[in-house]
């Protein structure tokens, strides 16, 4: 069985493109915290995701940098020859569900947050739109308090 879920923040906005064939995907970067070290600083994995068609559409509408989103896909790898002659590998998530988690006022004060360059801190609650019918079990985990995530401190490059 190939299934991921991952529930963290996005590290910029998607970058969308389209394919020569007109399909439409949406690239990202997700940012989960993963505790603390022996030294009690914040661990964080980065993870690189793309989305396809409609829900390329969903993140391109609705998620921007420092949304919190809950996706759920598989992993796939990758692997293309570098300018220098090796090969790159990689292995991303391709997103088939996408949950959003950042309410509609927390966006608001994200967006404003990004034009005031002030540090957004996102209160305890939450409610969340998704893609897709949720069930009670989805919901009662969404409401548990997720740590907050720098994500002005992120730089991440993405190899695609």
């Amino acid at each position: 069985m190939n299934k991921v879920i991952i529930i963290g923040r996005l590290t910029k906005d998607p970058e969308i493109r389209v394919t020569q064939s007109g399909k439409k995907v949406a690239s990202l970067s997700i940012a989960v915290d993963d505790g603390k070290d022996a030294n009690g600083q914040k661990l964080t994995q980065y993870f690189n995701a793309s989305a396809w068609d409609v829900l390329a559409e969903r993140f391109e509408s609705f998620v921007k940098k420092g949304h919190r989103v809950c996706v759920i896909g598989k992993l796939q790898n990758r692997s293309w020859d570098k300018p220098d002659g090796t090969k790159g590998y990689a292995t991303d998530v391709q997103v088939r569900e996408l949950e959003l988690l950042t309410s509609k006022s927390e966006a608001e004060a994200l967006d404003q947050g990004s034009n005031d360059s002030e540090e957004y801190h996102a209160p305890a609650t939450s409610s969340k739109t998704t893609t897709k019918p949720a069930s009670k079990k989805k919901e009662e985990s969404a409401d548990e308090e997720l740590p907050e995530i720098d994500v002005d401190s992120i730089n991440v490059q993405m190899p695609f």
